[in-house]
This record gives C-alpha cells, structure tokens and sequence, in this order.
C-alpha cells in the first residue's frame, strides 16, 4: 500500500480550491485532511463542496494536527514567511504559494527554519513540472537553437476588466502589484532558461495612484552573454507565454505558464524555428500540472530526497524581483 502525505491547507482561497486541493486529492501520495479558515462557515462549505472530512477555526490548530505531515499555504504574501516558520517550528513540511515571501530577508529566514526544524520547503511553481517546459529545457540543452541569447517572458490576465476593489492582489499591505504576483513567473523563466543569475537589471513598475501597487511591470535582465526582457499586467489578457531565441534558432512556448485550471485546460506546444526558418511543432495532451507538483513534492519527502525546486532558488528569484523594483524606485539600473 503506497504511504500518503496528510495535508493541511490554510485558508480557502480560490487557488486551493480550484487547482491545487483538487491536485493533492488526485495525487498518488497525498490527500487533504484538514482545511483551516479563521471564516469558519465558509471553510465549512468548501470543505463539503471539496470533499474535505474536516476544518478548524484557525491556522494554530491546523498546525497542532498530528495527521497533517504537510501544509499548503495560499495566504496573501505577507502572510507567507510567518506562517511557513511556524509550520516549520510544528515539524510540517510547507508547499507555498508565489512568492514564496515579500523580500528577500523573509525568504532567507523561511529557510533558516524550515533548515533548523528539519522540513522541506518549495515554492509553488506549477508551470516548472508541465512536461512542455521539461521538454524545453531538454531542447535547450541539446543545443536546439544554438547558444541562448535573449528570453522574452510576459504574462498577463485581465482582472482590472471586473474590478473587484477587494481582491488581495490590489492591497498594498498584503503584497499586492504584478511584480510580486506575475513578475515572479517571468523572472523565474529568464532564469531557469539562462540556467544563470543576472548581474544587473532594469524595472519599470507603473503604480496606479488610488491602489498604491504596480499594475504592470516591465524589465530587462542582464545575464552573461543574453538578455531576459519581462513584462506583466493586471490590465491585459496576454495569459502567459515566452520565446527562447538562440543563435541558430528560436523557441515559442505560446501556453507556458497558464494552462488553465479544472475543466478549462488546454493542450501544452511548443513551436521550434531553425536558422533557415523551417517551423515544427509539439504539441503536449492536457494535462495537470497542480498534481504533478503535488506528487513531485510528496515523493521527494516520503523517500527522504531533497524537493525537486529548492527554496535557495526562491531567494535567487526574490533578489531579481527587489532588484527590478528599486531600478524602478531610483529610476536606474541596479545590481542584483
């Protein structure tokens, strides 16, 4: 009989309920034992709605839970480093949603703990275990298109078309803005396909005046040899998608971060141009990539490995991101 992970998951955000709950329950080594809201009735509803046997009051009593060996947490960001390290210091493992923090001085201690109490930590990067973007990564390294020289990431959903003043994303107190919630993707995409750190980078944030936070973002990251070029909006349906171009050849990946959620999944493709302009296709069944990060995540605890995406990786990520906002800040370049 294969072990399974108990979960517990705090808050009933909608990105829990839409795709990742629906993933751990999915998974071959986990289900959902526990769902936590201070907004008890609620967390009741969506615990009879998900089939969850049941909730508690508040994120202590989920973390004093001896069935729950792991816990997702789709707080606001603010809420990300505190209740990481009091999930560490109760000997949980933690599965986080993006970003992992709101600096990199939080994410440094989210691993500080989760190091000195014993516990995996891993940053929810969906799109990372979707088998278009292995194969993007094998295409690269098998020197498919040459030598990597500029990556354009853009990703964007238009939420400011049924504005909702409520909506976390546009709190400037709970992290809000497109750098912290889109520019994450993006910036990790550079990176990943770079395979590299920047050394320097130049943010553009535009700050809507009545919100307080960034609507969209653009920068250019300068890596050894290439540049990484990003952009992300609240106020766009670009949905998220980014090229690849080498010095023999290109690579478009038009689905590369979002490939919907629940019934709403699309097929993954990838689109490689050779030097001479000759295009071909591959095209990935949909598929669901909560539940491959879920069992990526619960298998790297039950047989005692490291995660497959290290929370070191995470802190790299943070400091292009503060980076980008103070060149905006200072309007000049700045070192990461």
């Amino acid at each position: 009989m294969i072990r399974k992970l108990g979960w517990g998951v705090m808050s009933t955000a909608n990105i829990g309920q839409v795709a990742v709950i629906p993933a751990i329950q999915k998974s071959k080594f986990g289900t959902v034992e526990v769902l936590a809201s201070r907004d008890i009735e609620k967390a009741r509803q969506v615990a009879q709605a998900l089939g969850i046997g049941r909730v508690v009051g508040s994120y202590e009593a989920l973390l004093k839970d001896p069935d729950v060996d792991a816990v997702y947490i789709p707080l606001p960001n603010t809420m990300h480093a505190e209740w990481t390290i009091r999930a560490a210091e109760a000997g949980k493992a933690v599965l986080c949603e993006k970003p992992l923090a709101t600096s990199a001085e939080d994410v440094a201690k989210q691993i500080e703990a989760c190091a000195k109490h014993g516990v995996s930590l891993m940053e929810a990067f969906m799109y990372r275990f979707h088998p278009q973007t292995r194969r993007v990564r094998e295409l690269i390294t098998s020197g498919a298109i040459g030598q990597v020289k500029e990556v354009r990431a853009h990703l964007s959903v238009n939420i400011m078309r049924t504005f909702d003043r409520s909506n976390i994303r546009y709190a400037d107190r709970l992290g809000g803005g497109a750098l912290l919630d889109m520019g994450c993707y993006t910036v990790n995409i550079c990176r990943m396909i770079f395979g590299r750190e920047p050394g320097r980078v130049i943010g553009r944030l535009q700050i809507d005046p009545n919100l307080r936070v960034d609507t969209s973002a653009a920068g250019i990251l300068e890596f050894d040899g290439g540049i990484g070029m990003i952009t992300c909006w609240f106020g766009a349906d670009g949905q998220g998608a980014y090229t690849i171009v080498g010095t023999e050849g290109t690579i478009e990946v038009p689905r590369g971060i979002i490939l919907g959620l629940g019934t709403r999944v699309p097929e993954g493709l990838i689109v490689v141009m050779d030097a001479d302009g000759k295009r071909r296709e591959e095209i990935f069944e949909p598929g669901d990539h909560y539940r491959d990060m879920v069992d990526a995540f619960s298998g790297a605890l039950l047989n005692g490995q490291p995660v497959p995406l290290s929370p070191e990786d995470s802190l790299k990520n943070m400091k292009v991101l503060e980076a980008l906002a103070r060149s905006s800040a200072k309007d000049s370049s700045e070192s990461v």
